[in-house]
């Protein structure tokens, strides 16, 4: 097909897309935006619909599906954001929302004074789990089972849990 013929096919059946897309949407922009987009996408395929009598409808179909996608893409943007907000707004805020530096450190200073507490064996092993090693290489480190080493971290997780409830406590509040 020749880049003149592309041209009028396209120009003809842009104004018939404006008025199908008004249907999705009222917004000048969007309309726009799905009609450029529905003509980018199909020009791929052109040759195939080329003077066919079903080209409106294939049109129509790659509108519709552009138009699905875009607003399912907005409606988890809009989800994420709400979710955020809600968040804000149980911290008490009500516009963006910056977090409480002084609140970390001392968040950060009860987890340190509960690691200190911890026998050096086991402050040792929980340190170098949060750094990342596996269960197989801790316990090739420490020469100790595996099953030893996953029972130490289990109960080096559950004495910072009691040493720290009084945050979790303030979360569930």
């Amino acid at each position: 097909m020749e880049s003149k013929q592309l041209n009028l096919t396209l120009q003809k059946n842009q104004g018939i897309l404006k008025n199908i897309a008004f249907k999705f949407t009222k917004d000048p922009e969007e309309i726009e935006e799905l009609v450029q987009e529905t003509m980018v996408r199909s020009i791929k395929y052109l040759d195939k619909f080329f003077n066919n009598p079903k080209l409106v409808a294939w049109l129509y179909v790659i509108m519709k599906n552009v138009y699905i996608n875009h607003y399912r893409r907005n409606q988890k943007q809009v989800q994420y954001e709400n979710y955020q907000s809600v968040g804000y707004r149980d911290e008490g805020c009500s516009e963006p929302f910056t977090q409480n530096a002084v609140e970390g450190k001392f968040v950060m200073n009860d987890i340190q004074i509960a690691l200190k507490k911890l026998p050096t064996d086991y402050y040792d092993l929980f340190m170098k789990y949060m750094d990342g090693y596996k269960y197989r290489e801790l316990a090739e480190e420490f020469g100790m089972p595996e099953g030893t080493i996953k029972t130490r971290i289990h109960h080096t997780r559950k004495f910072l849990q009691k040493q720290l409830s009084v945050y979790k406590r303030q979360m569930s509040a």
